[in-house]
This record gives C-alpha cells, structure tokens and sequence, in this order.
C-alpha cells in the first residue's frame, strides 16, 4: 500500500511542477524588456552574425540546445 501511495506523490509533484513550469518555460515568448529570441536558419544566420560581431565591447554568449 505505501508504495501506491509513493507513486501517487510522484505523480502529483511531477502534475504540479509541469502545471507551475508551463508559464516560465513553456512559452516562446521573451519576457519583457528583453529582445525576441532569435530562430536560426539558412536565411538568418548572417544576421545574427553580424549582430553578434557588432556587440565586441559587451559580453556574448551563444548557447544550442539540443534535444537529442
């Protein structure tokens, strides 16, 4: 019996932490105040090139992510 009742504590934190994660990290939305996240292809990679090269006094970061 406890161990259904584990499994159905898991489910609920996993429930609650999806249900509480969405607005924060489901969207694909920048919050405001910050510039529109960039989609990279064959058309703007230059672009963000050439924004990436033209920013040399600050600090730029390039982060890929994978989900494989």
């Amino acid at each position: 019996m406890t161990l259904k009742r584990s499994w159905i504590v898991i489910l609920i934190i996993v429930i609650a932490a999806v249900v509480l994660g969405y607005p924060q990290f489901g969207t694909h939305e920048a919050p405001q105040g910050q510039p529109a996240l960039a989609h990279l292809d064959a058309g703007s990679l230059e672009t963000v090139r050439a924004d990436f090269n033209a920013a040399q006094d600050s600090v730029r970061l390039i982060v890929l992510l994978s989900p494989t």
